[in-house]
């Protein structure tokens, strides 16, 4: 019975809670605001960092085990037969596959458009990413373009736009027959840009990639976990950018949240006497204060996240997915929804916890002070 009593109290207790929940409302609400705004400003951010790390790690595990690169002081320089041939001949690589890559101006709108070799498509035509298919149509280059080079003028079919699963990294490309991207970047017919080298055993691929170096010490071999890494490295970096400007934003939105909040339960110092003298314990008043506040830091992190996700996933984050990007090109990705649990855990742990501390601190103050001059009052 005893029990049952208890039970039937603490419901009680948390449904009155609610009710003076809604009931000041209107005093929680610039709290629920900014917080709901910081959280999804950092979900948003987070969203967009994780999505295209996944597209673009994805895609680099597509790719062969190690990429060979030819480099004469920091600047790419081509390879030919010889170098598929000795790189070949390696213990432990079951392939190379020799690869036309680089990069051609489009002086008419200051633009550089990739150019990658493709053996499936015929001389005259090519496949474009649709940052580039919008670039030429702002100057009618609707079915085919003009490739000006030192020797000549080369003429190509565009053929289709590449889809939009394949954004992340043929926004800005051009896809052509190797033969036709060689006569583009002034290239000889039996050079390369890159080297693609398959390495069956993933344990031989630190030690294929050595010898690669020793044979030729001017080449660069990055491995898959060395690409991998690079890119982990370049959102970190970003990522921990906007982390910086987040835990200051934050900071700042205690310290005034704590000002508020003491403005408000100093008002309120009548309604608290009135509850102590009611029987209300000081516990009691630091619970009620507890669930309200519980309630009110929940629902702006569940708010802010829900809201980043339908920003980042729905729309597309339009705006803000540009500091990521960094493309001339106008981009129309589309962003793989990829949620980590983790990095949100870690969100509610340094959010609402501090939130929860800013706020319940004032109230304890104002519950263990003389209450007879606010009840007389």
């Amino acid at each position: 019975m005893r029990t049952k009593g208890l039970s039937m109290f603490r419901k009680n207790f948390v449904e009155y809670a609610i009710l003076l929940l809604f009931k000041d409302r209107n005093d929680h609400l610039f709290s629920f605001l900014i917080f709901s705004f910081i959280v999804f400003i950092l979900s948003s951010v987070l969203f967009i960092s994780d999505s295209l790390q996944y597209d673009l790690i994805q895609s680099i595990k597509a790719q062969p085990s190690i990429v060979v690169e030819n480099t004469r002081a920091g600047r790419a320089y081509q390879m030919h037969e010889g170098y598929v041939y000795d790189v070949s001949k390696i213990t432990g690589v079951s392939g190379v596959e020799g690869v036309v890559d680089g990069y051609h101006y489009f002086a008419q709108k200051r633009l550089w458009f990739h150019i990658i070799g493709d053996a499936s498509l015929a001389k005259d035509e090519m496949v474009i990413g649709q940052g580039v298919q919008k670039a030429m149509a702002e100057l009618y280059y609707e079915d085919e373009f003009h490739f000006l080079t030192e020797e000549r003028l080369i003429r190509v079919k565009i053929n289709k736009i590449a889809p939009k699963g394949t954004n992340i990294l043929s926004n800005d490309a051009i896809f052509l027959n190797p033969n036709t991207a060689r006569a583009v970047l002034g290239m000889e017919i039996d050079e390369y840009s890159k080297l693609y080298v398959s390495v069956p055993n993933p344990n031989e691929v630190g030690n294929v990639a050595l010898k690669i170096v020793e044979i030729y010490p001017s080449a660069k071999a990055t491995s898959q976990a060395d690409a991998i890494g690079a890119v982990r490295h370049v959102y970190y970096y970003k990522g921990g950018i906007f982390m910086i400007l987040y835990v200051i934003a934050l900071v700042s939105f205690f310290i005034l949240l704590k000002n508020q909040i003491s403005l408000v339960y100093g008002e309120k110092k009548k309604e608290i006497a009135i509850l102590r003298s009611l029987g209300f314990c000081i516990k009691d008043i630091i619970a009620l204060k507890f669930i309200q506040n519980t309630v009110v830091s929940v629902s702006a992190y569940l708010l802010g996240v829900a809201l980043a996700y339908v920003y980042v996933f729905v729309f597309n984050a339009p705006y803000l997915r540009n500091i990521f990007l960094g493309s001339e090109l106008e981009n129309s990705i589309s962003l793989t929804p990829v949620v980590d649990l983790n990095l949100l855990f870690l969100i509610f742990l340094f959010g609402v916890i501090p939130f929860l501390a800013f706020v319940i601190l004032p109230a304890w103050k104002i519950a263990i002070s003389d209450m007879s001059e606010a009840v007389k009052s």
